[in-house]
């Protein structure tokens, strides 16, 4: 586990609330973060009611004004969603720091969308569900020392984490470390 450590009051948006932003979100509040700190968009019901009872965290079913507030935003939406939600939230967010953890959606494209450079990309892998997880980082060059310190506070929470030089050196992280676990419990399970 890394040791980075949120600064006091940094606020958090997530945009999408399924099992990687409540990995994270867990992660958050077993380290202090108090959840009154943390928004969550959430499209459905079902989910929003498990992460307000889980976490206790203020949950919203569309982009919010409230999304004003974060110093971060978490980006975990499937990546067909990506542009329809950042669309919808850029307004709320321009000023924020960007962290996606949806795979596939180049920062290129983000900075269209959400109408900032402040990006940050990770591929984190499956064990990071529980806090054992290892996550390649790529920072566009407008991210400051300071957005990247918050970052790794953030993606400590679920394991370990490595920062690459190249945003394509992404993918040889998800090919190695996404797919060699499901590897290693395939064969474990044989």
């Amino acid at each position: 586990m890394n040791t980075s450590t949120l600064p006091s009051g940094t606020r958090l948006a997530f945009i999408g609330g399924g099992n990687m932003a409540s990995a994270i979100i867990g992660g958050l509040i077993r380290q202090g973060l108090p959840a009154t700190q943390i928004d969550v968009v959430e499209p459905f019901a079902a989910q929003r009611d498990k992460l307000r009872a889980e976490f206790g965290v203020q949950t919203f079913e569309q982009a919010d004004p409230a999304l004003g507030t974060a110093h971060a935003v978490v980006w975990a939406v499937k990546p067909q969603t990506f542009k329809d939600a950042a669309l919808a939230c850029a307004a709320h967010t321009r000023h924020a720091l960007h962290l996606s953890v949806a795979a596939g959606i180049r920062s290129d494209s983000m900075v269209g969308w959400l109408g900032t450079e402040r990006i940050v990309r990770a591929m984190p892998n499956t064990p990071a569900l529980v806090g054992l997880g290892m996550t390649g980082l790529y920072a566009r060059p407008a991210a400051s020392p300071e957005d990247r310190r918050l970052v790794e506070a953030v993606v400590g929470t679920t394991g370990r984490f490595v920062w690459l030089n190249a945003e394509s050196d992404l993918d040889a992280v998800t090919a190695l470390s996404g797919s060699g676990p499901a590897y290693v419990f395939y064969f474990l399970e044989a």
